[in-house]
């Protein structure tokens, strides 16, 4: 199997996916938690554009790097105390053991699975591409789904609200 610049795009990517997850789980500094979750989330947009779901990788970009990882550096970044490490990152031994358990079980469902699979892989050759472009999901969500789009944008705003009341009754 020859390697060309497409392979070694996608294993750079799957590498800045991957390699930032173990930061996010074992740094003992939220704050590096956090900026190593930027990349985490950068590399599976990558992902995405990779399969050919370029939506899927906005909607990564968009939501999660620009709505969701902002506002959890600003929550850090605002919140008193937070380089005390015995108060915002401490981890019990037995959840520790309890969490790699539960990981190492999921991996082994995952490569059982894949073992006995029966299936064999499709190419990209072969596979059809959906006729859904961007221009078609967007047109769908303001004309026949209209209103389960608003209710989930209003129900994300009473959750920014509850947070903001929640934050703001347990300030001292």
């Amino acid at each position: 199997m020859e390697f060309g610049i497409k392979e070694l795009i996608f294993i750079f990517v799957a590498a800045m996916t991957i390699v930032p997850c173990f930061f996010v789980a074992f740094s003992r500094n939220i704050l590096h938690s956090a900026f190593a979750l930027f990349f985490t989330f950068l590399g599976a947009s990558g992902l995405y554009f990779f399969l050919d779901a370029d939506f899927l990788a906005l909607v990564q970009l968009i939501i999660y790097i620009g709505g969701v990882l902002v506002l959890l550096l600003f929550a850090i970044l605002l919140t008193r105390n937070i380089d005390n490490i015995r108060k915002t990152n401490a981890m019990a031994k037995n959840r520790a053991i309890a969490a790699g358990a539960g990981v190492a079980v999921m991996f082994c469902i995952l490569i059982y699975a894949f073992v006995i699979s029966s299936r064999p892989f499709s190419h990209a050759e072969n596979a059809a591409y959906p006729a859904v472009t961007i221009k078609a999901l967007g047109s769908l969500l303001l004309t026949k789904y209209l209103l389960p789009f608003e209710a989930v944008s209003l129900l994300l705003l009473a959750v920014l609200i509850g947070s903001l009341v929640i934050a703001g009754r347990l300030e001292k």
